[in-house]
């Protein structure tokens, strides 16, 4: 059986790291020995049947959250933050001595600059193959800061990423396009395996879901769910449900991130918005499959400059919720190929409330092509993808 470790600093913080893997190593530890190198100094609730390296780095410390107080300065600071607690992890990986010559190797996320110190020091270990997870497709930037960032990550992928791994994995076509216009790769070495989605929860009657939150059977329900982040415009999601004639309630849940709750309460005076529920905080599994259970409606108002794909989206896709997304990158991409939901134009004026007022309309259904979305692109299929990656 070949040895397959994944490398994942993200594992050791809240989100959807923790589910992807999960679900990744319980489809795939009959056909490889897995290992997977936990950046934590505490022992986590990890899958069976597999090898657990704990490296005590404390990853979790770079926490979007833990850099709040930072206001404009916090997505700087907890880059160079992670840069330091990357180049940590990798480093002891590397010293652990459990990475052998001709064992499989999967970086399924990554901090730039220390990421050449571990490929390098695999290529060293005469490892069989390395495959390289890229998450986004952020070339460009009205930040300037970033984008002398992005030049430095073109050069370095360039001139050493690419010669010295096998192959990477996006999540969809939209950034692989972008990947071969922006990088030196050619398109056999870009493997495309859509983003699934799965939790320990399954989906509950939208009624027994609203039971147990306490929720109005009749009301219509609109769901953001996710960090609060900038650049997922939540202002905009706020103003454009205020505005909706079917008079919607939202509910926004996820942790604070570059964006706090005192800012969404401000937004939610500003636009004097009635019906809501604010559930800011890390949101157990439990919970999120009722938030999912009980909507009507995923709504994420994303604008995204890095084009990836999204977990909240593809969990919708899983509980067989409707979306509508921002028309930009991956998410509209997705929805619009699958006919999953609708997308609708951030910069036009109402364009978002235009489109609640046609999905929460009693006549607009998805049930056919959200059940075929969630087959195609099911783990059962990702994994499939996996093994022929990896053993081809």
């Amino acid at each position: 059986m070949k040895k397959l470790h994944l490398i994942s600093a993200m594992y050791s913080s809240k989100g959807h790291g923790q589910e992807y893997i999960r679900n990744m190593c319980c489809r795939l530890d009959d056909f490889y020995s897995i290992t997977l190198h936990i950046a934590s100094d505490k022992i986590l609730e990890t899958p069976e049947r597999i090898e657990t390296n704990y490296l005590k780095i404390d990853y979790s410390k770079t926490d979007a959250n833990n850099f709040v107080k930072f206001s404009i300065f916090a997505p700087y600071i907890r880059a160079i933050t992670k840069q330091y607690f990357s180049f940590c992890y990798y480093k002891k990986i590397l010293k652990s001595e459990l990475i052998r010559e001709g064992d499989l190797v999967y970086i399924m996320d990554y901090d730039v600059i220390p990421l050449v110190f571990l490929i390098k020091g695999l290529k060293r270990k005469k490892t069989s193959k390395v495959f390289l997870w890229i998450h986004s497709a952020k070339f460009k930037s009205r930040d300037i800061i970033y984008s002398i960032y992005k030049s430095i990550f073109k050069v370095i992928f360039n001139h050493i990423v690419f010669s010295n791994i096998t192959a990477i994995v996006v999540n969809g076509k939209y950034i692989k396009t972008e990947i071969l216009k922006n990088l030196k790769i050619s398109q056999e070495r870009i493997h495309i395996i859509q983003y699934p989605s799965e939790i320990l929860f399954k989906k509950i009657p939208k009624d027994i879901a609203r039971e147990r939150l306490n929720l109005n059977k009749k009301d219509k329900i609109i769901l953001f769910f996710g960090m609060l982040r900038k650049d997922k415009n939540i202002e905009l999601l706020i103003k454009s449900v205020s505005e909706a004639s079917i008079l919607p309630k939202l509910i926004i849940a996820g942790s604070e991130a570059s964006v706090t709750r005192l800012e969404i309460e401000n937004w939610i005076e500003k636009y004097n918005l009635e019906n809501y529920i604010l559930d800011i905080d890390y949101i157990s599994e439990e919970k999120m499959s009722l938030y999912y259970s009980c909507s009507d409606l995923l709504m994420l108002t994303y604008e995204l400059e890095s084009g990836s794909q999204s977990g909240p989206l593809s969990l919708a896709r899983e509980f067989e919720l409707p979306s509508l997304v921002s028309n930009v990158g991956e998410i509209g991409k997705y929805v619009e190929e699958n006919n999953v939901g609708l997308t609708a134009d951030p910069n036009i004026e109402a364009d978002f409330t235009k489109k609640i007022n046609i999905i929460l309309d009693n006549d607009f259904t998805l049930k056919d092509s959200l059940r075929s979305a969630k087959e195609k692109y099911s783990w059962e299929s990702a994994s499939l993808k996996y093994r022929n990656l990896f053993d081809g």
